[in-house]
């Protein structure tokens, strides 16, 4: 776990208690998410002089710094990182032709029986991926919330006994963090993944439900039953089609795939997707800066295109220069993109030999244990499945689709088997209070509150709002912009005044 405190005293009467937070996945590790992003969040929530919070994340069962950890390459990143250096070596995941389907299920298949092996002989630390499961999260996060509760309670006593204040403000937590029968609640914002775990914790737990904010909402009905991560890339295309409009309309001084001459955003597009089929006939080949040697293909230049998408207001600029420059022949941005995202340096790999425990990396096995988990199974699944699974994704997304099947096609050899499963009904009683205001038991204190982007390359406006209609009173913020997830893509007065309103 790990706390940013809050800039007054807990015994301050404007101290509002803590606020949890989780960056999403799954996989996504809090300690990093809290050293790079907890001050900004604390900034947004605070009202100066009136309530001031502490913000507390942590890393989830089998994640980042917890232990045992989900990871079947411990102290062993150079195999790692062969295994998607192979991953990557495949070909486009094409299910028409899906040539290399097979091939990346027998992969998948190997990794699965690795991680076997690590949990049984205990190199990860012991038996964990049965029990990363999001229900499991959901409970430790109430166990969380009640030990910081008996933290509170205990050190308001000790400053009682001093001839402090901590009476008046004891009472005061009570008001704001309890209901009648006395148990602690959580206040709560998620983003991305951390959406999943907080409908899951509002609807396991509707009685320790304090302040909720979800931004970027999945469709956890989807995602807990079916294929799975079907509804999520319904708005992605139309972001890209964004991308070569905004070009269009800025000129070729800002982006430069632009020309002087071009009559519309068609003219780019054309330019770029001719260039981009050539790749799949002819990749181009480079020799990185240790000598690596790099082949780029059209399935590349799509995921690349699809992470920006995540982050237009940061990215666009810098990948529409990269673009322009290899289709004019010069590599070199686009080759350090590709270091950035998929390529390893193997002299940096042999040298650190493991992961930092506060970076924000997302393992696949970390991952797997997680939403393999949560998911209808989908063990053993005939190669004709995924090749319909991967044309569902494709015609949905012809940029990520292809990505976005990997995802699920890691739980087809995940032998693990949970051991809480829980398939919703995801939803909450209303808000209801007592005659002396507090929340009734089993109630929320509050609506919860869902925040979407308009277009949203894989969290769609469509999930957030399906998941409101679930919830009784819940309140719904749409910001006009693009990207995954608010709160990291606008920097909106507006919406931050909403959010530090809820709480």
């Amino acid at each position: 776990m790990i706390k940013l405190p809050a800039v007054v005293s807990d015994d301050d009467p404007a101290f509002a208690g803590s606020v949890f937070t989780n960056p999403g996945g799954p996989g996504g590790a809090g300690v990093g998410f809290m050293l790079r992003a907890g001050k900004g969040l604390q900034d947004v929530l605070d009202k100066p002089g009136l309530r001031h919070y502490e913000i507390v994340s942590f890393d989830p069962r089998g994640i980042g710094n917890s232990w045992p950890c989900a990871n079947c390459f411990v102290h062993d990143t150079l195999r790692r990182d062969a295994i998607s250096l192979e991953l990557r070596g495949r070909g486009p995941l094409d299910g028409r032709r899906g040539t290399n389907v097979p091939y990346i299920l027998a992969i998948q298949k190997a990794i699965g029986f690795r991680c076997q092996d690590v949990e049984a002989n205990g190199i990860n630390g012991g038996q964990i991926m049965a029990y990363m499961g999001t229900p499991n999260v959901a409970r430790d996060m109430v166990h969380m919330v009640d030990k910081i509760a008996e933290l509170r309670v205990r050190d308001a006593s000790y400053r009682k006994s001093g001839g402090g204040n901590g009476e008046n403000h004891i009472e005061l937590k009570r008001e704001m963090n309890k209901e009648d029968d006395d148990v602690p609640r959580l206040q709560y914002i998620g983003y991305s993944y951390g959406t999943v775990l907080g409908i899951y914790f509002a609807s396991l737990f509707p009685r320790r439900v304090g302040r909720i904010a979800l931004d970027g909402v999945v469709d956890v009905n989807d995602y807990s039953s079916g294929p799975g991560w079907m509804t999520n890339l319904v708005d992605t295309d139309e972001i890209a089609d964004r991308f070569f409009s905004g070009c269009h309309e800025v000129g070729r001084k800002i982006c430069a795939l632009s020309r002087n001459g071009d009559k519309s955003d068609a003219s780019i597009k054309s330019r770029f997707y001719t260039w981009l089929s050539k790749l799949d006939e002819e990749p181009i080949s480079i020799i990185g800066r240790s000598g690596e040697i790099i082949i780029i293909r059209s399935q590349d230049i799509r995921e690349m295109l699809g992470a920006a998408l995540y982050r237009p207001h940061s990215s666009f600029i810098t990948l529409a220069t990269a673009l322009d420059g290899a289709m004019g022949g010069d590599t070199a941005a686009i080759v350090k993109i590709l270091f950035q995202r998929h390529i390893p340096h193997l002299d940096e790999v042999c040298a650190i030999n493991d992961i930092d425990p506060d970076s924000e990396a997302y393992l696949q096995e970390g991952t797997a244990s997680v939403l393999c988990a949560d998911g209808d199974s989908v063990s053993d699944y005939d190669v004709a499945w995924w090749k319909q699974y991967i044309n569902n994704q494709i015609n949905t997304s012809s940029i990520f689709g292809a990505y976005w099947s990997n995802i699920r096609m890691a739980c087809n050899s995940w032998n693990f088997r949970p051991n809480w499963i829980f398939k919703g009904p995801f939803t909450t009683p209303p808000v209801v209070h007592s005659a002396s205001g507090n929340p009734l038991s089993g109630h929320p204190a509050a609506p919860m509150l869902f925040i979407s982007n308009r277009l949203d390359p894989v969290t769609p406006l469509s999930a957030a709002r399906a998941m409101a209609a679930q919830h009784p009173g819940a309140g719904l913020i749409i910001t006009e912009g693009l990207g995954h997830g608010t709160m990291g893509t606008s920097d909106s007065a507006c919406l931050h005044s909403y959010v530090a309103d809820l709480f």
